[in-house]
């Protein structure tokens, strides 16, 4: 077994979303998978209600077919939309639409890490789907939504910290759900049971991960009320 990372600020300051650096090489121990998903087991979760499903996969073919699901998504979100300069699209992903050559590299590099892992997806030991067996909430806001993503997401992350204080990597791969209907076929999900996303799990290739920058909290931080004096 993994030796365990106990430092939990180091854990929470350098978990980071992993593409390149997964060893595609090293198999991944499926009781390191079920140790992780037990810890992640709790986490918060709406109105005290177990409704998260998930599924391991890695088998060939079952990754095979996942993989071509992907490289569509990525052609019909990503790659399309950008050559056809989509204006959603185009001001949320281009590089170039980012301001300052630093943050300009800074999204190449995401860009080219997500073809990366679009490219190899079949190469990464076990690719682990979080699905919620919730009704599909009718508004993105309000209503039932909150409760919907605010027990799938909250179980996902505390399984991505579990894998990385375990010297995993992972990733929360959304997108993948733009096919959500043919994922759950492969799956073989039950009725009412959907993805939301995919997390592939492997172990990185080096431990030696840092805090990513990020906007210093007087930007993202009011007291009482945000006001009128907000960036």
């Amino acid at each position: 077994m993994p030796k365990v990372i106990a430092d939990i600020d180091e854990v929470l300051t350098t978990t980071r979303s992993v593409r390149r650096k997964l060893d595609f090489d090293r198999p991944v121990e499926p009781e390191v998978i079920e140790e992780c998903l037990a810890l992640a087991q709790q986490a918060t979760m709406g109105s005290n209600q177990e409704d998260w499903r998930f599924v391991a996969v890695t088998d060939a073919a079952q990754k095979a077919a996942i993989g071509e699901i992907y490289r569509d998504t990525w052609l019909q979100t990503v790659e399309i939309p950008l050559r056809e300069r989509r204006p959603a699209t185009v001001a949320r992903l281009d590089p170039g639409e980012r301001g300052g050559d630093a943050a300009r590299a800074r999204q190449q590099r995401i860009l080219d890490s997500v073809k990366y892992l679009v490219d190899n997806i079949e190469r990464v030991p076990v690719l682990v789907f979080a699905c919620s067996a919730k009704p599909v909430p009718r508004t993105v806001l309000g209503d039932a939504a909150s409760g919907y993503y605010g027990s799938i997401i909250p179980i996902t992350w505390s399984f991505q910290l579990a894998l990385r204080s375990r010297g995993l990597g992972s990733v929360m791969a959304t997108a993948v759900v733009f096919h959500a209907e043919r994922l759950s076929e492969i799956l073989a999900l039950p009725e009412g049971t959907h993805p939301i996303t995919m997390v592939p799990v492997a172990y990185t290739k080096t431990l030696d991960f840092k805090r990513a920058p990020r906007r210093p909290l007087n930007e993202i931080l009011r007291w009482e009320r945000w006001g009128s004096d907000a960036a």
